[in-house]
């Protein structure tokens, strides 16, 4: 797990603090060694050059000169209308982050979104570092380690169920409106049952303590079985961590559920919002290709960006997305269009203007607080 830094590190003001989360991100690395560190860069960049170069091309059986030529149909207007939206979306996740750190103000929560969103986007199985990144700015904000730890599980767990809840959410709908094939009632099933058992689990663990302690000793069970599949150590600590994080979160979770599920719901639900805009406008839809089918798309689509091998799941995300459309009877080079110019939004656009928060965390002095004094033990 990732160790938040010394709360010395945070004293650091104006922009020679960008030093720090440069110093995390290396810290971070320093486990690997430096042949690991390059080769990771050089299966991520191949993977998205094959992705991009030969995959997406195919699937949509034109070049990419044709899908920028359908670009261009965009108006001025309709590029304002896309970013306001993108804007407001964005805005919306910051009551997740408020709501997971009590302390947080809104635009902090947007500076740390779209700062710890660079940093994942740009640096390959970049989730480590994104968490480290939060732990900076966080701490330099007065928000202790133990906090700043809650507030990243709890988001990550809502951000789970999301992810795993609108698929089968979106093949539900496609079997009951009849437009789908048999083949998708199976994994809609198995996914709601997924799902419903980690709700469950969720809920046992929140409810009792000796219901949590079996539910840890269970997943240190079948962790230590699968460790062996592959002729690791036993998984050990698993038991006291969920224990603990029962002990820590259980007053968050039961004042703030309501709220994180509600804006959770409510930022998917404008990304996918702004991937049905990005399809309309293009002019890829037709009898067959409607809100449902954009919606699995997009859900499946989610469901990718998970994928570590490249930063952010670039690459699987478009050449996924791409190929749900198409197959669900989009244009074909209209998809295409339709699902870069999204993730133009949702993952280019948040590069540059992730540096820009950076800098404004750099440059807020005003946000400076020093770290509440916090027990040994509450540290650990």
């Amino acid at each position: 797990m990732t160790q938040p830094p010394e709360p010395d590190d945070t004293d650091v003001e104006g922009l020679d603090a960008l030093r720090v989360p440069a110093h995390l991100v290396e810290q971070e690395l320093a486990s690997k060694s430096p042949r690991r560190r390059v080769i990771e860069i050089i299966v991520s960049l191949a993977v998205v050059v094959v992705l991009f170069a030969f995959a997406i091309p195919s699937i949509v059986g034109s070049g990419y000169a044709e899908i920028f030529e359908h670009l261009k149909q965009l108006t001025i207007v309709e590029l304002i209308e896309l970013t306001s939206f993108w804007i407001l979306v964005m805005f919306t996740y910051s009551f997740v982050l408020t709501n997971s750190m009590p302390g947080l103000s809104h635009p902090q929560a947007l500076v740390l979104n779209f700062a710890g969103s660079a940093v994942s986007n740009v640096v390959p199985f970049g989730g480590a570092a994104g968490v480290a990144a939060t732990y900076t700015m966080t701490m330099s904000w007065g928000i202790s380690a133990p906090a700043t730890t809650l507030g990243i599980l709890v988001s990550g767990i809502w951000n789970v169920f999301t992810k795993l809840g609108l698929p089968v959410l979106s093949l539900a709908i496609l079997v009951v409106a009849d437009r789908s094939t048999a083949g998708l009632v199976v994994p809609t099933f198995l996914g709601l049952v997924m799902l419903a058992g980690g709700i469950v689990c969720f809920t046992l663990v929140l409810r009792s303590e000796s219901l949590a302690e079996r539910i840890g000793r269970l997943a240190e069970r079948v962790g230590s079985a699968a460790m062996r599949l592959v002729r690791r150590p036993p998984v050990t600590g698993w038991r006291d961590a969920v224990i603990d994080f029962r002990h820590r979160s259980r007053t968050l979770i039961r004042a703030k559920w309501k709220s994180l599920t509600f804006w959770m719901l409510a930022f998917n639900l404008g990304q996918y919002l702004l991937l049905l805009m990005c399809v309309r406008m293009l002019g890829t839809t037709n009898d067959e290709l409607g809100w449902i089918e954009v919606l699995a798309a997009f859900s499946f689509a989610n469901l990718l960006t998970t994928i570590t091998i490249t930063p952010s799941g670039v690459g699987f995300v478009e050449a996924g997305t791409v190929a749900a459309l198409i197959a669900f009877g989009g244009n074909d080079v209209g998809s295409a269009a339709a699902v870069l110019l999204f993730r133009c939004y949702t993952y280019v656009l948040e590069i540059p203007v992730g540096a820009a928060a950076w800098v404004v965390w750099a440059t807020r002095h005003r946000w400076r607080k020093p770290l509440p004094q916090v027990p040994v033990d509450a540290r650990r």
